[in-house]
This record gives structure tokens, sequence and C-alpha cells, in this order.
């Protein structure tokens, strides 16, 4: 098994989020302006989501995430890491650019009653 690097513990969350582009990179790649991600996993320093929008690294959007108890935030983030998969999905990484610390703190929260649910 390899070393974590990571500096916040990954939450497993089933959930649609919706992102939205901030710039234009349509002379690079054609993007929609908004549109619907499956996310993987979060954390209060990023997250990661599957989708077969093409994206490109050091990209920024905006994206509003809705947790289990229906709170809502929104936040910037930056892709970071992208992956292939068998299908036409894309596997993205991404981290936080601009996320409020309330709302870092709500994914704790949230990492805490799963962490009890178990």
């Amino acid at each position: 098994m390899g070393v974590e690097k990571r500096r916040s513990r990954r939450l497993e969350l089933n959930v649609k989020v919706k992102v939205r582009k901030i710039d234009t990179y349509e002379y690079l790649i054609p993007i929609k302006d908004e549109f619907e991600v499956d996310v993987v996993n979060v954390s209060k320093d990023g997250i990661a989501f599957k989708s077969t929008e093409k994206m490109l690294l050091n990209t920024f959007y905006n994206v509003d995430v809705v947790l289990w108890t229906k709170e809502r935030f929104e936040a910037v983030i930056e892709i970071i890491r992208m992956e292939s998969t068998d299908t036409d999905y894309t596997l993205y990484g991404c981290r936080f650019v601009g996320i409020s610390s309330a709302d870092q703190f709500k994914i704790d929260v949230y990492q805490i009653v799963k962490d009890m649910e178990m």
C-alpha cells in the first residue's frame, strides 16, 4: 500500500455537482457554460469527480455542492489532475482555491457524522 500524500482525508460522496466555467477556453477546447458531474470524493482541500466534459489542467471553475444535510456551498476549483477511465468519463482531481473556512468546517462535520455511522 502506498504512502498517503493528501493533507486531508477524502470522504466518498455520491452526489452530482453543478460546474460553471469561469474563463473562456473555447479556443482550446469547447465546453458548456454549466454542466453536472458525478462526485467521487471530497475533502476540505479538494474534490474529485467524473465527467464526460473535457476540461484542461490548471483551469478554474465554480462549483455548487449540496451535502446530504441539504446544506450547500459554492467554491472555486482548479483542475490539478486528470485520469482517463475505460469509459467515456475522465476522472478529475481538483483543489479548492476559493472556499470559505465555514464551508470547510461543513465538510469536516460531515466527515465526523459519517465516521460515527460506521
